[in-house]
Parts: structure tokens; C-alpha cells; sequence
């Protein structure tokens, strides 16, 4: 039993090094992956953008002052810059820039948990950087009224649950047709925070920007390779989880099983006659 306890550390100690070795090679995909995304986001934000001013709503867009289009766009490359580096600060090496700064600063403790929270929520935590700018490309185009009056966050919301959405005719873009006055009762209060108050009569169209994954990577086939190494790396990583587990459980069986038996002779009196079968090698 002694010897088959060993050569289960030894098989665990194997899977914990892969385990390792695995989760180092998939902070050097996301780095990658997250370098490639950072500027085509970014771009993809822009030009959405501008879509919809000059071939959705191009009326809308004539109606501003020069002045007006000009801070405009200002505040579009400002917001597509932000994305970039919100993208870019997901990056796991530069959480472990993080976690190191607290362990300088303000102890382990917190470190583990930044370490902990480092590669398995980055998908929702991009997912999360995308739906946030989305919102404000969309809430920034309603304050120049070029987009319709309504309720851009429960738009967002539906459309972030509905599965194998179809690709549109212009990428990242949503459209819809709304009903006038359901539009106005849903979207009473984003208009009292200084959305804009321009009458849409009867159906109106209604276009929201919506940056998704799954159109970024559709358009630019290396991010979509980029992202199906770190697929492949984590379905590798999730059967050695599952190995890793299984031993585990099967060293702890053996070892109490031992430790049972050391117990069991040290307390056997001779006329003892109660016997226990010998544990069998390995988890029944």
C-alpha cells in the first residue's frame, strides 16, 4: 500500500506540473489574444459609429452645428480609446503587475484574491468592457440626437441573452423597429437624464451599437484563431483538472485506509476475533 501511495503522489505531482505549465501558456494566449482584440475593438467602435451617422441616421448627423460634430467625434475617439485600454488591462500579465503590488502593499490576502479572480473571469469580464462602452457609444449618440429616444439598455439587454443572433448587414449594429408610444413610457427616464427630447413619429427605426466577440472575431479570422487555441488550451486543462481530482481522491481512500489499519493492530487484543478485509489498492 506504502508503494502504491507514492506512485499516486508522483502521478499528482505530474498532473499539478501540467496543470501549471498549461495555465502559464494560457496567460500568454489571453496576453496575445487581448493585444490583437484591444486595437480592432477600438477601430470597430469608430467605424460603427460612423455608419451610423452618415448611412443610418445622415439626417440626424447634418443637423449639428460644424462645432457640434467636431466635439462629437471627439468624444467618440475618446470613448474608443478608453475601450482599447480597459481591453488592454485585462491582460493576465499585467494583473500579476497587480497582485505583486499588493503583496508590496497590502498584504497575501489580497493578492490571492486578485490572482484567483486573474484568467477564469475574463471572458466575462470582456464581455462586461463591451456591453459598458456599447451603452455609452449608444447613450453619447442619443445626446446628439442622431439616435432615437429609447431605452438602449434593455435593447442591449435582450440582445446579449438572444443566442446565435444573425450577423447584420452593418457588423455591431442593432436595428429595430419601435413602437412610438411604448418607446416613450420605457424610455421616460433615460430621457430625464438629458437623452434627447426629438419627436419620432409612428414606427420609428431604431439602431443600437452593440460590440459582441463573436462579430469581431468573424471578422478578423486571426483573433478567431487566437481564440480557439485558448478554447482548445481549456478544454486540455479541464480533463487535467478532472484527473487531478480523481487522484486526489484516490490517495486520500488509500491513506485512511492505511491510517485505519495501524489504528485497527495497535488496538487489536489477541482474543479478537472480529476481522475487517484488507482494503483493496485504489478507489471502489
Amino acid at each position: 500500500m506504502s508503494s502504491s501511495l507514492e506512485a499516486i503522489e508522483q502521478e499528482i505531482l505530474g498532473l499539478q506540473g501540467m496543470l501549471l505549465a498549461g495555465w502559464a501558456e494560457m496567460r500568454q494566449l489571453y496576453d496575445l489574444y487581448l493585444e490583437m482584440l484591444a486595437p480592432i475593438a477600438r477601430q470597430q467602435l469608430i467605424t460603427v459609429t460612423y455608419q451610423v451617422c452618415t448611412q443610418v441616421f445622415p439626417e440626424q448627423f447634418l443637423h449639428l452645428e460644424g462645432a457640434e460634430r467636431q466635439e462629437l467625434q471627439r468624444q467618440i475617439v475618446e470613448l474608443a480609446t478608453a475601450l482599447e485600454t480597459a481591453i488592454l488591462q485585462l491582460q493576465p500579465r499585467r494583473q500579476k503587475d497587480l497582485t505583486q503590488e499588493a503583496m508590496n502593499g497590502e498584504g497575501a490576502s489580497e493578492a490571492n484574491s486578485l490572482k484567483e479572480q486573474e484568467t477564469p473571469s475574463l471572458g466575462e469580464q470582456l464581455s462586461q468592457v463591451l456591453y459598458q462602452s456599447s451603452l455609452k457609444i449608444n447613450h453619447l449618440l442619443q445626446r446628439a440626437a442622431i439616435l432615437p429616444p429609447a431605452p438602449i439598455a434593455v435593447i442591449l439587454e435582450i440582445a446579449s441573452k438572444a443566442e446565435n443572433r444573425p450577423l447584420g448587414r452593418i457588423p455591431h449594429l442593432l436595428t429595430v423597429m419601435l413602437d412610438e408610444q411604448k418607446t416613450q413610457g420605457e424610455g421616460e427616464e433615460e430621457r430625464n437624464t438629458g437623452e434627447s427630447q426629438q419627436e419620432w413619429p409612428g414606427q420609428q427605426p431604431m439602431a443600437a451599437i452593440y460590440l459582441q466577440l463573436e462579430e469581431l472575431e468573424f471578422q478578423h479570422p486571426p483573433l478567431a484563431n487566437q481564440r480557439s487555441q485558448i478554447r482548445q488550451l481549456e478544454a486540455r486543462l479541464a480533463s487535467l483538472q478532472k484527473q487531478l481530482h480523481k487522484k486526489q481522491r484516490q490517495y486520500l481512500v488509500l491513506k485512511a485506509s492505511r491510517a485505519w489499519w495501524q489504528t485497527w493492530k495497535a488496538n487489536e487484543a489477541p482474543e479478537t476475533t472480529t476481522s475487517i478485509p484488507e482494503a483493496i489498492d485504489g478507489e471502489h
